[in-house]
This record gives structure tokens, sequence and C-alpha cells, in this order.
């Protein structure tokens, strides 16, 4: 199996280089590129299959980078400063389009752990942060009517409407003309927007924002 290749990108160079040694012992990586900010560009450059960013103080300042990212189908784990910073930071940042959220303490192994599992489809959060309830706080509850910070879009909406009839993934693609890896991506999202760790909690939670065409 070929290694994961990985692009590094953060503001400061110390950091970059830093969070590049830290990962560089890591059997099953290879560090393709570093980059400050120009993600797009440099996607076409490296080609990595997964981007670590490290967004210190001001994670919020790259949402409209990062939603030009979605599109590109990029998995990236962001580094957030600390679990205060995260506090209004996560539901952004997972409505963006970012699969892993760690501190920036984390050590080589937490990093390849994450990066590894977010090309597999999954979300990861740091233990701190899930720890001190900041996910639950800032996800969808009951009482709070479409209070998602990005809400779904049409091609999500008859997404989860289809879920909701039960039907598998093939089926949906074949219904929406689109192909079963595009239905992947958009199950993500939706899981992502909703807070919900299976395809059942997410038709429960859309249901009651009313986004399930009864």
């Amino acid at each position: 199996m070929p290694d994961l290749r990985v692009l590094v990108i953060a503001s400061n160079p110390l950091a970059r280089a830093g969070l590049s040694a830290l990962l560089a012992d890591q059997p099953g990586l290879n560090i393709v590129g570093q980059a400050e900010h120009d993600v797009l560009d440099t996607l076409d450059i490296y080609r990595p299959d997964v981007t670590l960013w490290d967004m210190g103080w001001e994670p919020l300042t790259y949402l409209d980078r990062l939603r030009d990212l979605r599109d590109a189908r990029q998995p990236i784990v962001a580094l957030l400063a600390n679990v205060t910073n995260a506090i209004e930071a996560t539901a952004a940042l997972l409505s963006a389009g970012v699969r892993g959220l760690l501190l920036q303490n984390s050590n080589g192994d937490v990093l390849a752990a994450a990066l590894n599992a977010v090309t597999r489809g999954m979300t990861v959060i740091a233990s701190a942060i899930a720890d001190s309830a900041l996910v639950d706080t800032l996800r969808l509850s009951a009482g709070n009517d479409r209070a998602a910070p990005d809400a779904l879009t049409p091609r999500e909406l008859e997404v989860i409407n289809l879920i909701a009839e039960g039907l598998p993934n093939k089926i949906i693609a074949n219904q929406l003309n689109i192909s079963e890896h595009t239905v992947k991506f958009h199950v993500n999202a939706i899981l992502t927007k909703l807070g919900a760790q299976s395809r059942t909690e997410a038709v429960v939670r859309a249901t009651r924002l009313g986004y399930i065409t009864l």
C-alpha cells in the first residue's frame, strides 16, 4: 500500500518545519510539500491525499478558503491553539468541510492516526475538545430550529430525504444520476452538519429540523 501523501499548511514557517519533522518518522506517511496559504494552487502542485493545516489562534479567518476546498474533496485535519479556541470554531470548521480537529500540542502518533482516519471518511475530534462537551453544545438540538452553521444544500436535502426512505447509496446514486462516490461525499457532509454519528441519527435530527418531507 503506498504511503499517504501529506501536505502541511501553516502561516508560520517554523510551524511548517516542525510539523513536517514530527511526521517524518511516522510510518506510512510521505510529506509531499509545505505551504502558507495558497491551498488550491498547492493541491494542484503536490496532489496530496490529506492536508494537515495549523490554523493557530484565528481558525475562523480560513473559512472562505475551506469552503473553496470542499469541491476539491480534500480531507483536512485542522490544528487549533487550545480548547477555549475551539469553542467558537468547531461547528464552523466542520461545516466548512474539515474532517479532523486536533490541538497544536498533539504528538506525532495522534497526528498520523487522524490523518489516516480522515482519508477513510471518518471525522476525528481531539478527546480534550470532546470531553469538554464543546461539540455537543455546538451541535443541533431539538429546540434549535435550523440552527446549523450552514443549512443543507438542495442536493443534500435530496439525499437526506432518500436516506429517510431507507435507500442505500447505490440506489440514491441511480435516482439522482450521480456517482456512488458523490453520494458518500454528501452523506458525510450531512452527518457533519447535523452532528450525527449514523444515518439513522441524521434522519431523526433532520426530521426535527423540518428537512424531511413527510
